[in-house]
């Protein structure tokens, strides 16, 4: 009996030991990315359409698969990308609003997959862990197809000069689309080829730093002939442009603006002449405040010179008196008072 119950401790510690070892050595997280193993980095990110449909399922969302031990929990956080658990169905409608920025999942034996998808051209992330371990999936949106037209004009141009207008396109998310055929019609001027509508095709990169002609990804620019005085009108139409799925922001496909053209020679020439004038009129009563100075110390001068007569006729007369007096004094005859 004994060595039966130390055979059954020895079993249990054995079987002890060994559980403590799989949780010591538990199997590292495995994580594929639309099936295959990630070695995705932020300048390589997995790309993946914009969902403009506005309905999330497989053709714009990137599955992240994630295998780990049974009854852990996998956690994904997201940055720059939304999550969802499940894809768009009939009976549980998924859209571009659904998406979430954290889930986390008990692993059940088997992967566990969340589904990513981003509205953004901008590279995207998702921290998957299990534990101790941890893996990053870097995710990127191509645009969809243009959506709105913009029209950007200056704010405003002088009499002669060329200036210089630019048109742009993005799609329903306001991400950049390249290569889109924009038709831009001017009143009140021309382009520098005389026309006066002209299509302008945006651009599908960006110009680096210093290089010239400055070019911006899903824009594009035109130059005018001279502008004369007055206003000028710039429509842009992209009559490609087709209405947004339900759910998304309704569609621009024509753009507006408008700028003023002056004179600024003229107006110089105008601003000078008042300058001129105000010059003129200060002067004018620069004179007339010296001329009343002038009066006015003439004036002060004379009325000193005759302060100082009457004191000295003043000085004459008590002399007199005094005179009189002493010898009224001398005499015995009756003294002189004023």
């Amino acid at each position: 009996m004994k060595v039966t119950k130390k055979i059954a401790i020895a079993t249990a510690a054995a079987l002890a030991i060994v559980g403590v070892s799989t949780v010591a050595h538990a199997t590292p997280l495995a994580v594929t990315v639309a099936g295959v193993t990630n070695v995705t980095t932020s300048a390589a990110p997995k790309t993946v359409a914009v969902p403009v449909s506005n309905v999330i399922d497989s053709s714009n969302t990137v599955a992240l698969a994630s295998t780990a031990d049974t009854g852990t929990v996998v956690t994904y956080v997201a940055s720059g990308v939304k999550l969802v658990s499940a894809l768009n169905t009939t009976n549980a409608p998924v859209n571009s609003a659904s998406g979430v920025s954290s889930l986390s999942l008990t692993s059940q034996g088997v992967a566990v997959t969340v589904y990513a998808y981003t509205t953004s051209t901008t590279v995207g992330s998702v921290t998957i862990t299990n534990g101790s371990y941890s893996t990053i999936v870097y995710i990127q949106g191509t645009a969809g197809v243009a959506a709105n037209v913009a029209v950007s004009v200056p704010a405003s141009a002088a009499v002669n000069t060329a200036p210089t207008i630019s048109v742009s396109a993005t799609d329903v998310f306001g991400n950049p689309v390249a290569s889109e055929a924009i038709s831009v019609t001017l009143v009140g001027a021309t382009f520098s080829d005389a026309s006066i509508t002209k299509t302008l095709t945006t651009s599908a990169v960006t110009s680096a730093a210093g290089v010239t002609p400055v070019t911006v990804l899903g824009s594009a620019t035109g130059t005018l002939s001279a502008v004369a005085a007055g206003t000028v009108t710039v429509l842009a139409t992209d009559s490609s442009i087709a209405a947004t799925s339900v759910g998304l922001p309704t569609a621009v496909k024509s753009a507006i603006a408008t700028f003023s053209v002056s004179d600024l020679s003229g107006q110089i020439t105008f601003l000078n002449a008042q300058i001129a004038s105000l010059n003129a009129q200060i002067a004018s009563l620069n004179a007339q405040i010296a001329s009343a100075k002038s009066a006015s110390d003439a004036a002060t001068t004379a009325l000193t010179v005759e302060k100082a007569a009457h004191a000295a006729v003043n000085k004459s007369y008590l002399a007199l008196i005094a005179k009189y007096n002493a010898l009224a004094k001398r005499f015995r005859q009756p003294l002189f008072t004023k």
